[in-house]
């Protein structure tokens, strides 16, 4: 009988989540978030998950309640509870929360400013999407490339 061994999901509160952040390039030297990076980290995320989202939700009134927990919690700049609300998509939608995102819990000032971004990005896309949708018909969400 060969006995499996459970691999555990490193800690964000084990002390190394700032050097992870580090490593990725979202903490500078002196651990304070470094803005461009993290808003190209944010958007990642929250694209993916907004794809994810429409993908498993064929009926838009779901996306839409989804999407209007988001609205809530921006508008009340709620980042601990955006974070919470991300952690639950994730669940709904039976995926991990990626390593990345769960290291944010270790830091404070860089969960808030993910879970701020992520949110009005999410939103963003929302947005971008329905005014498409209403010009062209139910097609893919709108192109988000620079200029």
């Amino acid at each position: 009988m060969t006995q499996q061994t459970k691999k555990k999901r490193p800690d964000p509160f084990d002390g190394s989540a700032v050097a992870r952040l580090r490593r990725m390039g979202l903490l500078t030297e002196a651990g304070e978030v470094d803005g461009p990076a993290m808003e190209a980290f944010t958007h990642v995320y929250a694209a993916s998950l907004f794809d994810d989202l429409c993908d498993a939700f064929e009926d838009r009134r779901e996306l839409s309640r989804a999407l209007a927990a988001f609205q809530e919690l921006a508008a009340r700049q709620e980042p601990k509870s955006i974070f919470l609300m991300i952690s639950l998509q994730y669940d709904t939608l039976r995926k991990p929360l990626p390593d990345p995102v769960w290291w944010l819990a270790g830091h404070v000032p860089a969960l808030s400013r993910f879970s701020l971004g992520f949110a009005a990005y999410l939103l963003q896309l929302a947005e971008d999407m329905e005014k498409t949708e209403k010009e062209d018909g139910p097609n893919e969400a709108a192109d988000h490339s620079a200029p």
